[in-house]
């Protein structure tokens, strides 16, 4: 509580100048000036941090025999390539020359130069990761296969964090965050990131000094690689959970950036396409953030779901902002992170890397877009579709177009996905499963909004991305249940409020509740009658529960709260 350090006991840990302990010294060093004794020197915890002794004493985890086996020397080198390839250009929070060198001498049966506890932690969250990433295997083996891995690695660190932190600990549970994605899990996906954050700011990576200390540029830069990997993964589970960031904006942009080529040989052009997509990454994501403060949040308990009477116009500058900022962000990409620049020929991992920048960018502009979509198509509760129609005012158009704008955006994503989408059983140049399926869910949304405006959107074009979101969510149904969970709350939740809401508009509106909900006919609205398209029936999943997969028609908060996506994965 009081965070008071004996003089002779190096924790490793940082206290800022408002703890205790840092009075404490502040006092013994003027009672040292006044009595004319040499001056103390000032602690400095968590600031001198070398990446060799960042060792925290070894934790009580569980050493059991099973635990600490490691599969075949050829099955691990197979995964931990598919980890060097999917994932480390894209969220590098290793140093990767010292981990293959311990890697290679942990195999060896020789020393390594890490707490040899959380690094075989580590490989094994490495391997439950890869796993999930090999999407040839069939689901249940999959996740039996990496369930495996992830508990081996689970009890040989027993997180009650009663130990100090260290640097090796943060990459663990930033790695492990990224595999919990892949799960059923978004609670512990939340804590672990935010634990991460925590066990970081202990030891003071939040701070431009701790990573400028360092006595090497390599380890400056991955000091400011792991710092910068917690605000990114506290902004990525602040979106996908809709919870505030743990993270402050004023301490995300404290740490410099890493460099774009941080550990780049001349001519490497790996490292320095990996550095910049880092960088790019978390401006993006800063960016993102602002999106969700401006719009999604208030200082009430309450979220918006749309844009409020009140606020519209500041709402409306803000969104113009916070584009201008996204059109400024896109014209700073370096050359080979532009789709329509990407060396597709020679260079797949800098190509992939700017299909998933590109897909990245598109769902933050459909996230800035999305509550004017809700402003224009939906009716607030209670009331019919037309009492979302603003008068014809400048304002108004603005707001239409924007809304056009945003639907042509979720197509776009749709499109990328459907494209780019690998048959062969591997991730390809898309980025993992579960985030194309959230990128699918998000898009999909969007189009039944539209769906309520046939008036100004185009209702060929919302069937037609529909049809392709649908082939492309049914086409991962061999990869998890979650596209499959997809498909059918994406059913219940078009049927409830295009069926549903209709009786709100036109009580004699009859609707075939037995055909797909997106291409059901939509009732005469303001003398303006949509075009009828052909029936196309939805897949039945009767083996799946989603029963918990419920939405109230007169609530169209769904389109703008985040934990919805939530709902489809906390079973």
């Amino acid at each position: 509580m009081t965070a008071v350090v004996d003089d002779d006991v190096s924790t490793g840990e940082f206290f800022g100048s408002s703890s205790a302990g840092s009075f404490t010294s502040q006092i013994k060093a003027a009672v040292a000036n006044r009595l004319g004794q040499a001056q103390p020197k000032p602690p400095r915890s968590g600031l001198s941090l070398g990446v060799g002794n960042l060792n925290a004493p070894r934790r009580a985890g569980m050493h059991n025999s099973a635990n600490e086996v490691l599969p075949p020397r050829r099955q691990a080198d197979h995964l931990m390539n598919v980890y060097w390839f999917y994932v480390d250009p894209l969220y590098p929070f290793l140093d990767r020359r010292k981990w293959e060198q311990n890697y290679a001498n942990l195999f060896a049966g020789t020393p390594i130069d890490t707490d040899e506890v959380i690094f075989v932690a580590t490989l094994n969250i490495i391997f439950a990761l890869a796993t999930q990433l090999v999407e040839s295997m069939e689901p249940e083996n999959r996740d039996e296969t990496s369930g495996v891995y992830f508990k081996r690695a689970k009890d040989l660190l027993d997180l009650t964090f009663w130990d100090s932190g260290s640097l090796e600990l943060v990459q663990y549970l930033l790695l492990m965050s990224q595999y919990l994605q892949s799960t059923n899990l978004p609670h512990q996906t939340w804590m672990i990131v935010g634990s991460a954050v925590r066990v970081a700011q202990s030891l003071g990576l939040h701070l431009p000094e701790t990573s400028a200390l360092q006595p090497t540029t390599s380890q400056r830069e991955l000091l400011r690689r792991i710092w910068h990997g917690c605000v990114l993964m506290d902004r990525m589970v602040s979106l996908t959970h809709g919870r505030p960031a743990m993270i402050s904006r004023n301490l995300a942009s404290a740490v410099p950036l890493p460099l774009t080529s941080s550990n780049a040989k001349p001519n490497d052009y790996g490292r320095l396409t990996e550095g910049s997509f880092f960088v790019k990454s978390i401006e993006l994501y800063e960016i993102t953030h602002r999106v969700l403060l401006d719009l999604y949040s208030e200082p009430g308990s309450r979220p918006r779901s749309t844009i409020h009477d009140d606020r519209k116009d500041e709402d409306l500058a803000a969104v113009m902002q916070l584009d201008s900022a996204m059109m400024k962000w896109e014209e700073s990409l370096p050359k080979f992170l532009v789709l329509s620049d990407a060396d597709v020929a020679n260079n797949e991992v800098s190509h992939r890397q700017a299909v998933i920048l590109h897909i990245r960018f598109l769902h933050a502009r459909m996230l800035l877009l999305r509550p004017v979509v809700a402003r224009v198509c939906l009716p607030p509760p209670g009331f019919g579709v037309a009492a979302a129609r603003p008068p014809d005012s400048l304002q108004s158009r603005v707001m239409q177009q924007c809304t056009i704008y945003c639907v042509e955006i979720a197509r776009s994503i749709i499109s990328l996905l459907l494209k780019y989408q690998a048959n062969d059983g591997t991730v390809g140049l898309l980025p993992a499963w579960w985030y194309r399926v959230y990128y699918l869910f998000s898009a999909a949304t969007v189009l039944i909004a539209a769906k309520l405006r046939t008036d100004i959107i185009n209702l060929q074009d919302i069937n037609q991305a529909w049809s392709e979101a649908m082939k492309v969510l049914q086409a991962h149904e061999h990869v998890n249940t979650s596209a499959r969970r997809c498909v059918a709350a994406l059913q219940i939740l078009s049927s409830k409020i295009l069926n549903g809401g209709a009786s709100t508009m036109d009580s004699s509106a009859h609707f075939d509740t037995t055909v797909s909900p997106m291409h059901s006919s939509v009732p005469h609205v303001g003398g303006i009658q949509p075009a009828v398209q052909q029936d196309q029936s939805f897949p039945q999943f009767p083996e799946l529960d989603i029963r918990d997969l419920t939405f109230t028609v007169d609530d169209f908060s769904w389109l703008n709260d985040m934990n919805t996506w939530n709902v489809l994965n906390d079973t």
